[in-house]
């Protein structure tokens, strides 16, 4: 299930209202029926020919838009996509990226190398088995943010 939504045209990279913002969110299910969810952001240039940003930017997109900030259903997709983009693709356990935000937080720039070895400083590179960033591992979305994912997609 796929849905775009435009949040009509809001001034992102001047002073005029003149890049339309749409987002796009996805929720489909990995080959075990597991829920994925994925959102991104395109902002379109005055001419609707080239984005200006796009990808993962919806938090830039509602630091640099009052508007969008305020808008129920922008922070509700944003919050949404904190929380659960790519949910199948956790390079860490939550005991493991818990610490790395931690770190980051801390003042530290992530690099994978640098992560490593703050993890296994702190006796967390292997976690009850699993060695960060040795694969990707699936987190499940809550009942509540898989519904509002739903409601909002239209499922």
């Amino acid at each position: 299930m796929e849905k775009e939504i435009s949040f009509g045209k809001h001034a992102i990279r001047s002073k005029k209202k003149i890049n339309e913002v749409v987002v796009t969110l996805e929720l489909k299910d990995d080959n075990d029926g597991k829920p994925v969810f994925t959102a991104c952001c395109d902002v379109w240039n005055s001419k609707h020919t080239d984005i200006v940003m796009g990808g993962q930017c919806l938090d830039d997109v509602a630091d640099c838009c009052l508007e969008l900030r305020h808008n129920r259903l922008y922070k509700d997709i944003l919050g949404l996509w904190q929380r659960n983009h790519l949910n199948n693709m956790h390079a860490g356990t939550e005991r493991q990226e818990e610490e790395i935000k931690r770190w980051k937080e801390a003042g530290n720039r992530y690099d994978y190398t640098a992560a490593c070895e703050h993890l296994k400083s702190v006796g967390l590179y292997d976690d009850n088995g699993y060695k960060y960033g040795h694969g990707w591992l699936y987190r499940a979305i809550s009942d509540d943010d898989l519904k509002r994912i739903k409601e909002i997609i239209g499922a």
